[in-house]
């Protein structure tokens, strides 16, 4: 029901995604996601020679590298960045024309596009934290504040889907009543993906897979979409307190 659609870039809603999801197989990890399925994979379980592999995706220059920042995405700064995403022209893999794109630019629709650190991405994934962009009134979206969305990307296909709710919209001691038979995976999450006490595990991280990656180019412009220290937080935490107040009113 939440729709922010364009040609490419799609948000709707997925399982898990209700205010009171407890399900504790959903805790916003990448060791859930599905299993192997990017190059470099190192699943052992899998049955790859992943010597052999490993000097492949070496020799191809293919790398990752994991986006992680405790700050939320303005959304309308972020939407706007991924519509200029570069899309591949072709459905299946072209390295040559990949890292042509990269040196000379591109062409989108017969205009010509300037190198973006983006062609080099083959697949993206991971959760990400997105800012209200009307905490209330007719259009309101103050369930950004609580809600994780799932980025995947792969080729031509991107998508930004609900993901269920953050652990840190309920109490800790609220947490640790779901995870009672398994302390460990509560004692991890909060080890691994608790930001903050002000926040909890609301974070970006997002793991980015591709061939000769300019990682300080990409976070620079994933940085360039976070809510701004000072004004911009500052505004989020003023408008979220409200948010709070009147639900407690109502």
């Amino acid at each position: 029901s939440h729709d922010h659609t364009s040609a490419e870039h799609e948000v709707s809603s997925s399982s898990c995604s209700d205010p009171g999801c407890s399900d504790t197989s959903h805790s916003h990890d990448h060791k859930e996601e599905e299993s192997c399925a990017d190059p470099g994979c190192t699943d052992t379980s899998h049955s790859h020679d992943h010597a052999s592999s490993s000097t492949a995706t070496a020799n191809l220059g293919i790398s990752s590298f994991v986006y992680k920042r405790s700050v939320p995405f303005n959304s309308p700064k972020l939407m706007t960045l991924l519509n200029r995403w570069p899309v591949p022209i072709k459905a299946e893999l072209d390295l040559d024309l990949i890292q042509e794109a990269q040196r000379d630019g591109y062409e989108e629709n017969g205009k010509a596009m300037a190198a973006s650190p983006f062609v080099g991405v083959l697949r993206s994934k991971g959760f990400c934290w997105m800012a209200p962009t009307q905490w209330s009134g007719r259009s309101e979206d103050s369930w950004r504040h609580d809600t994780a969305m799932y980025w995947s990307h792969a080729g031509k296909h991107f998508g930004i889907t609900t993901a269920g709710k953050w652990w840190g919209s309920i109490s800790k001691d609220q947490m640790k009543d779901i995870f009672s038979t398994n302390l460990k995976e509560y004692e991890r999450i909060l080890a691994e993906d608790w930001m903050s006490d002000e926040f909890g595990d609301r974070r970006q991280e997002l793991v980015f897979i591709g061939t000769n990656l300019d990682q300080e180019e990409i976070e620079r412009e994933l940085d360039s979409c976070l809510m701004e220290d000072g004004g911009d937080m500052e505004n989020y935490k003023v408008q979220l307190k409200k948010s709070i107040d009147t639900t407690i009113i109502q």
